[in-house]
């Protein structure tokens, strides 16, 4: 029953998910800015610190990368982040929890998306927002809507020479050391080429309740599971990298889970609460990446790409 209730939900919105929704923008002069990210928030006590924390950065947008309440209802996450639910600047990904029918229309109506895939540019930023829920009721696969969205709007942002950065948010991992929920082949296969193609710089993603950042990385054809390695510098890359950044935020309150191993494409990774901080520089030139962790650490992990 469930299940046929969100089929015939997207049959009636099906005509969107060509659309690109567009976010109002704050209006300031400069190419400077910073954004905040994090995902699988929940409602309690680690979830209050970790959005008011982010309040301290003064973040003129915010990425939550999807498990955002584990209620039945989505209105206890409203609640949390209503100071930072103003002027369009918090955005969302679509997650597992996002998927069941009456929070789904909630989500939908709340942040007036025409559909659970969209993109916008904000300065010289391009955000690409995917829906990656593991019951596939929103299709990825080669031949869904979502593929063709995805491909035709990076075609895009590559093309356009006032965007200097591509950045890809999405709730599922594409890469991921050996913890709860592994790395999925499918939308490594789909996705990490196009990625490549149209130079996006890092991919933003959740699920599993914990924090990894990646080396920058090209899609392997002939090994899918040992992604290539493009440059082995681990916190300050001063040339654009070839192939993107993923970073596993999942860290917004929920209970941590275990790491049990380590990828060979992991930096590193670590069991934190908290969130990832990103200011775009130097006239939009530089992008400088911070976790912070809500126990006080003000720099768990930090990088930084200069083009």
């Amino acid at each position: 029953m469930l299940l046929l209730v969100v089929f015939l939900l997207f049959g009636l919105c099906t005509v969107a998910f060509f659309v690109t929704y567009t976010f109002a923008a704050l209006q300031t002069n400069q190419s400077d800015f910073n954004f905040v990210a994090a995902g699988d928030f929940g409602c309690g006590i680690n979830a209050n610190r970790t959005i008011s924390n982010m309040l301290t950065k003064k973040p003129e947008l915010m990425i939550g990368l999807g498990d955002l309440s584990y209620q039945k209802t989505p209105d206890c996450w409203f609640n949390i982040v209503s100071p930072l639910d103003t002027d369009g600047r918090l955005k969302i990904a679509i997650g597992d929890n996002e998927m069941y029918p009456a929070k789904f229309d909630e989500y939908m109506k709340h942040f007036k998306m025409d559909s659970p895939f969209y993109s916008f540019n904000y300065k010289d930023v391009h955000f690409l927002s995917m829906a990656t829920a593991k019951n596939k009721i929103i299709p990825y696969n080669e031949t869904s809507k979502q593929y063709k969205f995805v491909n035709d709007d990076l075609k895009r942002a590559h093309a356009n020479n006032s965007i200097n950065w591509i950045i890809v948010y999405s709730f599922r991992a594409f890469y991921s050391s050996n913890t709860t929920h592994p790395g999925l082949d499918e939308l490594q296969d789909l996705y990490h080429p196009l990625f490549d193609k149209y130079g996006v710089d890092l991919v933003l993603q959740a699920h599993n309740h914990n924090y990894q950042r990646t080396y920058p990385l090209n899609y392997n054809e002939t090994k899918t599971f040992t992604p290539i390695i493009t440059d082995k510098e681990t916190e300050k890359y001063t040339h654009d990298p070839k192939g993107p950044i993923f970073i596993t935020v999942g860290t917004g309150g929920e209970d941590l889970y275990n790491i049990t191993g380590q990828a060979p494409y992991v930096i590193t990774q670590f069991q934190r609460h908290g969130f990832l901080n990103i200011d775009i520089v130097e006239n939009g030139k530089n992008l400088n990446g911070i976790f912070y962790e809500n126990r006080g650490n003000t720099g768990k992990d930090q990088f930084k790409i200069i083009k």
